[in-house]
């Protein structure tokens, strides 16, 4: 039986962190190389640096003293989940005996931080089940893909396209998404965090992936979808959460008559043509109707043919979803 090994006790740096932080990235705990030189993410093959500089479209800066100017220059803090520990070597699956950093007490101390990236999976696990908990305010949350040397089989291009997330949301480019279940299938709903800005009904395309960092749900999409789940039980006609709707000055006019059509009730393209003061233009209703990103709490499924008929909803002619939702609140009316 070989003895057991002498393993120190290693510890991690102190936060890079200023009242301007608007994210934080948490990683696990320095690496051998790291600790050495006493600089994050110092290992040459540690992508963490090439990431952060490529996301902005910037050239990597070898200084560490310029790199972490940067960071605070793009509102970035940087800090670990785990105070000290014993490892051997540099890999997380060797980490033992740990202390976690006090990060809710750093999210306290720095209120502009309003969201959290987590490189790897064991800076995400510990975040989510040992700290999460402990801070005082609702904060996102994201796994990226680790940056170590030891993730290598993940090729740079994918983790770029993961990590431009970071950039999404120091810019505020941010959705909150919550996803049910409902008697015409799944249905998707996105927040920005004053109101909703998309539901995306079965059939349709769901948010492309790298135009916003999508987080799980906030109070006002999880209140969305509530109200939602009770149009379909028979016990909501009206909804109350706010809606944020991009288009034209017509487009929105269309939207907000749409809002009135009562519940259980139908209008020709032609008469809402007529409601918007564009008499003879139920062509460009119809081009506004199939561009409404919030179907349902906006009711487009009650706009139809002048002779009654439904001829198309989200853009799918006959598409049967429409019927559904019109027998649905005959029933319920």
């Amino acid at each position: 039986m070989e003895p057991e090994k002498d393993v120190s006790r290693i510890r991690s740096f102190e936060p890079i962190v200023d009242k301007n932080s608007r994210i934080l990235i948490l990683g696990s705990i320095p690496g051998e190389e790291s600790l050495r030189l006493q600089q994050y993410y110092a290992h040459p093959r540690n992508l963490f640096w090439h990431l952060i500089y490529n996301i902005f479209g910037c050239e990597p800066q070898d200084d560490y003293n310029s790199r972490i100017s940067f960071l605070k220059e793009k509102g970035i803090a940087l800090w670990d989940v785990y105070k000290s520990c014993t490892r051997e070597g540099s890999l997380d699956s060797n980490i033992r005996n740990e202390e976690l950093n006090d990060v809710a007490g750093l999210l306290e101390s720095y209120p502009n931080i309003k969201a959290v990236f987590c490189n790897g999976g064991e800076s995400e696990r510990k975040f989510r089940t040992r700290i999460l908990n402990n801070v005082n305010r609702p904060i996102p949350y994201k796994r990226l893909y680790s940056t170590s040397p030891a993730n290598a089989s993940v090729p740079f291009q994918k983790k770029y396209e993961n990590w431009l997330q970071v950039r999404n949301a120091i810019e505020n480019r941010i959705l909150y998404k919550y996803v049910f279940d409902t008697c015409i299938g799944i249905i998707r709903v996105y927040s920005n965090g004053s109101g909703i800005t998309r539901v995306v009904l079965p059939g349709s395309d769901d948010m492309p992936d790298n135009s916003y960092t999508v987080f799980s749900k906030d109070e006002l999409a999880e209140e969305a979808g509530e109200q939602i789940i009770e149009y379909f039980s028979g016990t909501r006609k009206r909804f109350s959460v706010p809606v944020k709707i991009e288009g034209t000055e017509f487009e929105k006019k269309i939207f907000t008559i749409l809002k009135e059509i009562p519940y259980g009730t139908t209008v020709s393209y032609g008469k809402l043509a007529e409601m918007a003061g564009r008499n003879g233009a139920a062509r460009a209703v119809g081009r506004a109707v199939r561009k409404n990103p919030v179907p349902i709490l906006v009711p487009c499924h009650r706009v139809v043919a002048s002779s009654g008929k439904t001829i198309g909803f989200m853009g799918v002619r006959g598409n049967p979803l429409q019927n559904k939702l019109l027998q649905l609140e005959k029933g319920y009316a």
